[in-house]
């Protein structure tokens, strides 16, 4: 009896460890929809990621490309911007905002479904500004940090919704790597100046009316 009890005990160890979240380097794709009305504009979300540094891209058709690099352990955000007369990398709070600023609430849900090649949890999240509940579908072996949205979720979110402004939206993973990146891609290219939003707004008024 005493033999079973400790083989049950291990099991439990080992199964608990086996399901233990893990760093994550790695690429995501995620395809962004507006759900609540018909747009034609299309956007692609990357995000690359290496232990505790994460780089967040965006394509979108009508805005072009944005980009933003965290580094979790050291708190730091930058969002890089491109512009004919200078670039600039603008220090950013990006890593302080708390999740509650989303204001949601999220259930567990029975059943699972294929994403991407990987095989991902249900879970019902309830968004203030939206009224009926919406299903999520998230990795639990992978924190949800490394999507840079609703971090209080009990894995990865690889389907979800985020509600803004000009609509609902729904992002979809497209494609899961697990690969390496090199380090360079986190790090703030040299012919960029890092400013504050408030040195960014100034220099970059300064910059416009030379020009003109």
């Amino acid at each position: 009896m005493r033999y079973f009890i400790l083989f049950l005990l291990l099991s439990s160890i080992s199964n608990f460890i086996s399901q233990k979240q893990t760093p994550f380097s790695g690429e995501l794709t995620y395809k962004i929809e507006r759900v609540d009305v018909v747009d034609s504009s299309k956007s692609i979300q990357l995000i690359y990621a290496k232990d505790s540094l994460i780089k967040v891209v965006n394509f979108t058709s009508d805005k072009g490309k944005q980009e933003l690099i965290k580094h979790l352990t050291y708190n730091k955000s930058y969002l890089l911007i491109e512009s004919p007369l200078q670039n600039f990398a603008i220090k950013t709070n990006e890593h302080l905002v708390k999740d509650t600023i989303l204001n949601y609430t999220f259930k567990s849900q029975f059943g699972s479904k294929k994403i991407a090649g990987k095989r991902a949890k249900k879970v019902k999240v309830k968004l203030a500004s939206v009224k009926n509940e919406l299903t999520f579908l998230y990795l639990k072996k992978i924190p949800a940090k490394y999507a840079n949205t609703y971090f209080d979720l009990p894995g990865l979110p690889v389907l979800y919704y985020v509600s803004t402004p000009e609509g609902l939206y729904r992002y979809t993973l497209q494609e899961f790597k697990e690969v390496n990146p090199p380090l360079e891609l986190f790090m703030i290219p040299k012919d960029y100046k890092k400013v504050t939003f408030e040195e960014f707004a100034e220099e970059f008024s300064k910059l416009y009316e030379s020009k003109e």
